[in-house]
């Protein structure tokens, strides 16, 4: 989960919001499901669930709006743009009719930082507050973020196919730093590997809260970008998107 940030309401939104409110309550239709409303939550989210950052253009895996007042309970906020966020049908079903006014909040990543509150653990999502009535444990429960089979099993996979890139990257930087002959073999493959893992710790790639903590704490990581810094393969490029990374990554303990 990344923080995120919330645009301005659609103008058409702003003209038909109390039609669609008072429509909803007559009819119970889904009048939260109008273009204009889905195409700004999804540009928001960069077309991931806020909660589970799961790619949400995949087939399967339709993007479904979630109100942060459950509907049914809160019907006058049922289009108050404040309220509706981009969410999976997993994550939207898990939370239900949660009712986050008289049964306390749960992150909001639109108001909440959700590095304020969680912290990554042996591929496990965890509440630094482990009160069982804090934020960001109620958060991790209720939308059932450590799932084994739908969330954690892809984190130890990435996981292990970010080792192996590393690793690999990590070798080629060892000769191409050990070189005595002034030769440049395997420059493109080391910055372009780099780039390629770089390019999916930031926020609009899937899973970027996991895979930037992972990449950022990872020792040939660390060791490869001193070297290149060494040898000036390092980039500005590199750089930004290296900054992007650990300004989105969780703490671990």
């Amino acid at each position: 989960m990344i923080k995120l940030m919330r645009p301005d309401k659609p103008k058409e939104l702003e003209k038909n919001e109390t039609s669609l409110t008072e429509e909803y309550k007559k009819t119970g239709k889904s009048v939260w499901r109008k273009d204009y409303i889905v195409k700004a939550l999804m540009e928001m989210s960069h077309n991931k669930c806020c909660y589970c950052e799961t790619n949400l253009t995949t087939q399967a895996r339709n993007m479904e709006v979630e109100h942060y007042h459950f509907k049914d309970g809160y019907p006058d906020e049922v289009v108050s743009w404040e309220n509706l966020l981009p969410s999976c049908r997993q994550c939207n079903s898990n939370k239900g009719t949660y009712d986050t006014i008289k049964d306390g909040d749960i992150i909001k990543p639109t108001d909440d930082d959700p590095r304020d509150y969680l912290y990554l653990h042996c591929f496990m999502i965890k509440s630094k507050d482990n009160a069982l009535e804090s934020k960001g444990r109620k958060t991790v429960d209720i939308l059932d973020l450590n799932n084994r089979t739908r969330l954690v099993n892809p984190r130890i996979q990435i996981a292990s196919e970010i080792d192996e890139k590393l690793q690999n990257i990590y070798e080629k930087m060892c000769a191409y730093a050990n070189r005595q002959d002034g030769k440049q073999y395997g420059r493109s493959r080391i910055t372009n590997g780099i780039l390629d893992l770089l390019k999916l710790a930031q926020p609009d790639a899937e899973y970027s809260a996991f895979i930037s903590t992972v990449l950022s704490k990872a020792k040939d990581y660390q060791e490869t970008k001193k070297m290149m810094e060494t040898f000036d393969l390092w980039t500005s490029e590199m750089e930004d998107l290296h900054n992007t990374m650990i300004s989105i990554k969780l703490d671990t303990k």
